[in-house]
């Protein structure tokens, strides 16, 4: 019934492919995880069938470029079909390599642009062979605003509130957002490995800290510590001089009202050295 159907409007229409193409857009893109090395996305791809027939599917391999730069490549590996003159929703996980994404972000920074044109194109093939072929490649391609990650940096540690016991340490941190809208970071977990001592800090924030669109805010964090587990980096400290390795690993929720953004998940790992440790030496060797 449909090939008849088909035909019919063949003959009908004249060339039925002229105009009336498959289409494929992206309808939404959300951000599910960010980490210091990729980026997890979740895609919903619209795909438009204005035939008189339906497109039964076997699979869909995909490409996303941001400019010239490809930053998703994948494949959907599970069947669908798109009934005739009507459309479907596909949702589909991607990862991108946050370097690549960044080179290209910040390639566009230097540029001036605060767009660029995101192309997808589609390969489908098709379970049955429509009009002789049995693979089907379409493309979309829609200019929107450069998507800048927010960004963390360790501005150190207040040395200050230690005590004999039970000691206290902030550790401040340098939040970054360079785009068009707001951020904040809520419910915040966080823990230190220092040199060797594996979670040597470690806590959690209730509530959050709203970042203004294109601006920064310092954002301090609050420690209880022991000393007993404390001075159990002392060895390490007389060998590393005044330098001190640790790694923090940062997760939170970002809120926002752009929607790609808002719900995601934030997790950064931050590689550094504590620097000027001769007051905690000090306060060390008081013990």
């Amino acid at each position: 019934m449909g090939l008849t159907a088909w035909y019919l409007y063949k003959d009908k229409k004249g060339n039925p492919i002229s105009g009336l193409k498959p289409r494929i857009e992206l309808a939404v893109a959300r951000i599910r995880a960010i980490t210091d090395s990729t980026l997890d996305l979740s895609l919903d791809l619209l795909v438009h069938n204005p035939l008189p027939v339906g497109l039964d599917i076997a699979s869909m391999a995909y490409t996303v470029k941001m400019g010239e730069t490809t930053i998703v490549e994948d494949e959907y590996a599970k069947p669908f079909v798109v009934e005739a003159r009507d459309s479907s929703t596909v949702s589909v996980a991607a990862q991108l390599n946050l370097l690549k994404l960044i080179e290209k972000t910040n390639e566009l920074d230097r540029l001036g642009n605060d767009s660029v044109d995101y192309h997808i194109e589609s390969v489908f093939r098709l379970r049955k062979p429509f009009l002789g072929k049995d693979t089907l490649r379409i493309s979309k391609t829609k200019r929107m605003e450069v998507y800048h990650l927010p960004e963390i940096e360790v501005l150190g540690f207040d040395l200050e509130k230690f005590r004999l016991n039970k000691s206290d340490i902030i550790l401040k941190l340098k939040l970054t957002n360079d785009n068009s809208f707001p951020l904040e970071f809520r419910n915040p977990t966080y823990s230190i490995n220092v040199g060797k001592q594996d979670q040597l800090l470690k806590g959690n924030n209730q509530g959050g800290t709203l970042v203004k669109a294109n601006s920064t805010d310092t954002y301090e964090i609050p420690f209880k510590i022991d000393m007993g587990d404390l001075l159990k980096t002392a060895g390490q400290l007389l060998f590393q001089g005044k330098d001190l390795p640790f790694k923090l690993n940062f997760k939170c929720t970002l809120k926002s009202p752009n929607e790609m953004v808002n719900n995601s998940t934030l997790n950064y790992i931050v590689d550094g050295e504590l620097r000027d440790l001769d007051q905690l030496k000090k306060m060390m060797s008081k013990k």
